[in-house]
């Protein structure tokens, strides 16, 4: 008996999934480290040069997730699938670099700028057609 691969989009659907989890479960364990009562890693004030990488990231992944949406439009279907993938990804990129500063800081408003550019990667680039 051959098995027959998934359709591509339970593939993509399975992918932006575990993407959300896999971010999800990293800002809330963060959260809740730090809402135990045990001190941040590191005071916020100290973190001003990270802070600003943090944004500088976030401003350059968001521009990126909309060059890659334009390009999407104009590729053939293979490469839509791929590019929609790496927008995804550098999404989550976002949201990662916030979490590490929950992380360090316990500062929730400084995961809310990448939590949106994923939020917003993953509303812009839509699972491609099969």
């Amino acid at each position: 008996m051959t098995e027959r691969p998934a359709p591509p989009a339970k593939v993509f659907f399975l992918i932006r999934t575990a993407m959300a989890v896999g971010v999800a479960t990293f800002i809330g364990v963060a959260g809740f480290l730090h809402g135990r009562g045990q001190p941040p890693l590191v005071a916020a004030a100290s973190v001003h040069s990270l802070t600003t990488a943090m944004y500088a990231a976030i401003g350059i992944a968001a521009a990126l997730i909309m060059a890659l949406r334009v390009r999407i439009s104009g590729s053939e279907p293979a490469m839509q699938r791929s590019l929609s993938v790496v927008a995804w990804a550098v999404g989550e990129f976002a949201a990662i670099f916030g979490g590490v500063l929950l992380f360090l800081t316990g500062e929730w408003r400084l995961v809310l700028p990448g939590a949106l550019v994923f939020a917003m990667a993953l509303a812009v680039v839509r699972m491609p057609a099969e």
